[in-house]
């Protein structure tokens, strides 16, 4: 168990649109059990954490509109850790929200920043990769995050470039540069330089030094929270700009380190990375269901979330998932697509479907 100094926060807001339609705005994905475990992924990653941090330790940040979900899913954390943002703006403000309140508790603490969805298969390893990460913290006045060994030239996640001419026998080093997501060809030249790292989205820092990078990048952020009345955070968030903290601070600072670790992590942000998971036939079909048959299928995900018989035939790489009131057939290929569709939906039916 690591320190009273030592806090995490769970960044639980997001609405995980690419998991439409199973993944809704009333019910987003981190509040589902996608895996079939009997747990949701918030409550996944509340298990990994509270195994190394006191539970009065662990907060969480959602959206107004979860709260009751967030309650019901963690009832061991306190109330008072819990935080609810009126607006969505991205996870500067929300960096900077967790960060003046815990600052207030403990000036000498250090943060570990988690999504709420992530999935992560190696906890142990994850445990000990984020001693390491808090030990290096220790002496060193920086920011850090943890960079995943990347495996394929995936185009679905941000990379981050690092400097490995200095060798060192924690994997820590320098970032270079953040990088968009790239084409299949700029991915492929990534992975074979050997320096580049998928971003995860996890920081570790020491909350002093965050908030004066917050400060030094952001200043309109460090001047709304630094004498924050949490009951009044709809008019603060009001006039808080729309920005990640990858925007806010991490792409400017010339302070930031990454951790390269290997710890069966994936960002579930889509049916394939959740394909990618699940367990598959002898003709690479990943089914969640019982009430399902397929036949001359190969590579595809099937998911039936009804009361119904699902029976689909003669499909290769396809995404099929039916729920009560939707049904989304689409190849794995142009998934991406998904939130394009989306905004048609919402266009043409309204938001009942979204």
């Amino acid at each position: 168990m690591l320190s009273r100094h030592h806090y995490a926060v769970i960044m639980a807001g997001g609405v995980g649109s690419r998991f439409w339609p199973f993944s809704r705005n009333k019910r987003p994905k981190q509040f589902l059990d996608v895996l079939g475990t009997g747990r949701t992924l918030l409550q996944m990653t509340f298990d990994r954490l509270s195994e190394e941090f006191e539970t009065d330790n662990i907060l969480v940040i959602s959206h107004i509109d979860y709260s009751e979900l967030v309650r019901e899913q963690l009832p061991l954390i306190p109330s008072a850790n819990l935080l609810f943002e009126p607006e969505r703006k991205n996870t500067g403000p929300c960096t900077a929200l967790a960060t003046s309140f815990i600052l207030k508790r403990d000036p000498e603490a250090y943060i570990l920043t988690a999504p709420a969805d992530h999935l992560i298969l190696q906890k142990d390893q994850f445990i000990s990769d984020v001693r390491e990460g808090f030990t290096f913290l220790q002496s060193n006045e920086v920011l850090l995050t943890f960079g995943i060994q990347a495996s394929r030239p995936d185009t679905g996640y941000g990379y981050i470039q690092f400097d490995n001419k200095q060798e060192n026998t924690n994997e820590i080093y320098q970032v270079l540069r953040f990088v968009e997501k790239p084409d299949h060809n700029t991915a492929l030249q990534y992975l074979q330089q050997g320096n580049y790292v998928w971003n995860s989205g996890m920081f570790l820092w020491k909350a002093q030094t965050i908030w004066n990078e917050l400060t030094l990048h952001c200043p309109d952020l460090t001047e709304v929270f630094k004498e924050i009345n949490y009951s009044d955070l709809r008019n603060k968030y009001s006039s808080c700009r729309n920005i990640s903290i990858d925007y806010a601070v991490m792409e400017k600072s010339q302070s930031v380190f990454v951790k390269k670790v290997d710890f069966g992590w994936s960002d579930l942000g889509t049916w394939g990375s959740l394909y990618t998971l699940l367990p598959q036939d002898e003709n690479s079909n990943a089914s969640i269901s019982d009430k399902l048959l397929h036949y001359e299928m190969e590579g595809c995900i099937l998911y039936n979330n009804t009361s119904q018989l699902m029976v689909v035939q003669g499909l290769q790489d396809y995404i099929v998932i039916n729920t009560p009131d939707a049904l989304l057939i689409c190849q794995k290929s142009e998934e991406q697509r998904i939130k394009q569709m989306l905004s048609d939906i919402e266009k043409k039916f309204g938001k009942d479907y979204i």
